[in-house]
């Protein structure tokens, strides 16, 4: 269905009546002030119910100068866990901490889009004047300070900011991972998308693009169906940056290597924890024993074994 101006306000007319009859599946612990008028970086972080590990390491790193900077804010989104003791110590967590939005969505990886729809429905709620809204996904190492120098000096708008993939084809054989039938995606192209592990979206584009999420049939793949399919229903743009990583642990694990880039993929919790302290330190050199192709090699020989 293509989105004609005439079909869209109607759309978004009754997004916007649907949005204020209905109730978050949480109640937040924590909220923007103002439904985040002052926020100018919202970063909601995908993390699954059980990732304790992950959520503390960011809390340490890249996630801490929310403590000190009124326009930051960083929310944990987890989906329910069937395990009694995980739910417990989520509710834990979130007592100590106050940074975690449970979502009614089963943890599983054919979820991941309705969990990044969450995000972007929880925003609606409670964050839409936030200039600016980071999906990231806890795995990923951010130079979060590089990012916001980097969003106030371009002034985005209308945008979706991150890795931008072009060319990409659906997955036809049916024991792939990401495998799509004719019946669920009938096109041999997908539109030019925004990678998934870590994206911006400009504030201007919450609304819309979360109508279009009511009108575009779903696929599982968040990063196609979110920042692709969805994006060109609403003629929103999708903006390269080079400064997001493309790849999985396309950098050794060391925070000198992001000096200069904003997003890393694929780091466990203790090497995010030391590789924001190494970032922080302006004098530190990255040893060689953390050189990508280092790094790579121990990598594939974990694996291997």
């Amino acid at each position: 269905m293509l989105i004609t101006a005439s079909n869209y306000a109607t759309i978004n007319f009754i997004n916007k009546k649907h949005l204020e009859h209905q109730t978050p599946d949480v109640l937040p612990a924590i909220s923007c002030n103002n439904n985040g008028s002052t926020t100018f970086l919202f970063m909601g972080v995908v993390s699954a119910a059980g990732n304790f590990q992950q959520r503390l390491a960011i809390r340490k790193s890249w996630g801490s100068p929310v403590d000190e900077d009124p326009s930051l804010t960083l929310v944990f989104f987890v989906g329910m866990s069937a395990n009694k003791a995980t739910k417990k110590t989520i509710q834990k967590e979130n007592q100590m901490f106050r940074d975690i939005i449970e979502v009614d969505i089963e943890e599983k990886y054919d979820n991941l889009a309705k969990k990044s729809i969450k995000i972007l429905e929880w925003t609606l709620f409670h964050c839409n004047r936030a200039k600016y809204v980071l999906k990231i996904d806890d795995d990923m190492f951010l130079n979060v300070n590089l990012l916001k120098s980097d969003l106030k000096n371009k002034n985005y708008s209308n945008s979706i900011i991150g890795c931008k993939v072009r060319n990409s084809s659906p997955f036809r054989f049916p024991l792939s991972k990401w495998y799509l039938s004719r019946d669920q995606y009938s096109t041999d192209v997908f539109p030019d998308y925004i990678s998934g592990p870590a994206y911006v979206l400009s504030g201007d584009i919450l609304s819309k693009l979360y109508s279009a999420t009511k009108l575009v049939p779903y696929i599982f793949l968040e990063d196609v169906y979110l920042n692709g399919i969805c994006r060109e229903k609403v003629s929103v743009k999708a903006v390269g940056h080079p400064g997001f990583s493309c790849g999985f642990r396309d950098e050794g694990p060391c925070g000198g290597f992001f000096r200069y880039k904003i997003t890393g993929h694929h780091y466990f919790p203790d090497e995010i924890e030391r590789m924001w302290l190494e970032l922080r330190d302006r004098w530190f050199t990255c040893p060689f024993k953390h050189s990508y192709v280092v790094s790579k090699f121990l990598d594939i020989l974990q694996f291997v074994l």
